[in-house]
């Protein structure tokens, strides 16, 4: 990690009602390439029939949609209301108008009358510019996988398999994001998978870092801007391993603090294909290295 201001779009808790309708489909799966901010997955998607727009998939992002205030001007969207947005810390809430969205067009599959929240998304000069986010709960009638390694995108109809505890987790979606259980060390967290976080692994809480049994001491790497804050970020690695199900990662470098719980980010989710069935409370992982 080098010495530059982190986007963490996933401390960005939108606290706000979303109604969306999904309109009877025939088909039962779409797939999309995968394309990437950074390591954040991005897929091309048609706003009000116009497009192809690039979006961001935040599994960290509450809510179904967020749009890019570029976007809502050139669309001339129709401002609707605001919400009050903050990024988990309880501290610093900004409020944020929100633009009515006719239809999201997904591949096959089109989602219709949607409220989103608007800002400007692309304050990080070094990375893609999208135009908007797709929100965690935007796909909670589907499954939908992140293949990393494969570069690509599915959305789908069905169910996964029972939770076993090594590759099918139970999901804890019950804040909108997409949280598991974690082990560092014998120690049992919470963890947010956070697609939205495009640069870090591990993201702990500070109290836990500092507690730990450490290789090397902490050293501080960067800062980090959410929706409302301003952090510095440390980086330390733990003697103790870190066990995500069945998968281990012995002697990790982690960085901290986290704003609530455990953050799993873009560097450890690369390794994987996830899939996520929010109406069953599972998500499925696969471990495989990229090409």
């Amino acid at each position: 990690m080098t010495n530059k201001i982190l986007s963490l779009l996933s401390f960005f808790l939108i606290l706000f009602c979303c109604d969306i309708t999904i309109f009877a489909q025939k088909i039962s799966a779409t797939e999309l390439p995968m394309h990437f901010r950074g390591q954040m997955p991005a897929v091309e998607v048609m706003v009000n029939g116009k497009g192809p727009f690039l979006f961001a998939i935040d599994t960290g992002a509450q809510g179904s949609l967020r749009i890019d205030s570029s976007l809502v001007e050139k669309l001339a969207l129709k401002k609707s209301g605001e919400v009050r947005a903050g990024d988990g810390s309880g501290q610093n809430t900004r409020t944020l108008e929100t633009v009515e969205v006719d239809s999201i067009k997904v591949g096959g599959f089109e989602f219709h009358k949607l409220t989103a929240p608007t800002r400007n998304y692309n304050t990080a000069p070094d990375v893609a510019h999208i135009d908007g986010v797709l929100g965690f709960g935007l796909f909670s009638g589907h499954l939908l996988t992140l293949d990393y390694p494969g570069k690509r995108v599915r959305i789908e109809k069905g169910a996964l398999p029972g939770v076993n505890g090594k590759d099918v987790l139970a999901l804890d979606d019950s804040r909108g994001i997409a949280v598991v259980d974690l082990m560092v060390g014998e120690q049992k967290i919470k963890a947010h998978i956070d697609s939205g976080n495009m640069m870090g692994g591990f993201m702990l809480p500070a109290a836990m870092v500092e507690s730990a049994r450490l290789i090397s001491e902490p050293v501080v790497v960067g800062r980090a801007r959410t929706v409302s804050n301003d952090i510095e970020i440390k980086q330390a690695r733990l003697k103790d391993s870190i066990r995500l199900g069945s998968f281990e990662f012995p002697e990790p470098t982690v960085i901290y603090p986290s704003l609530s719980d455990a953050n799993i980010g873009g560097r450890i989710l690369s390794e994987f294909s996830l899939t996520f069935d929010q109406k069953n409370k599972r998500v499925k992982l696969k471990r495989t290295k990229a090409a």
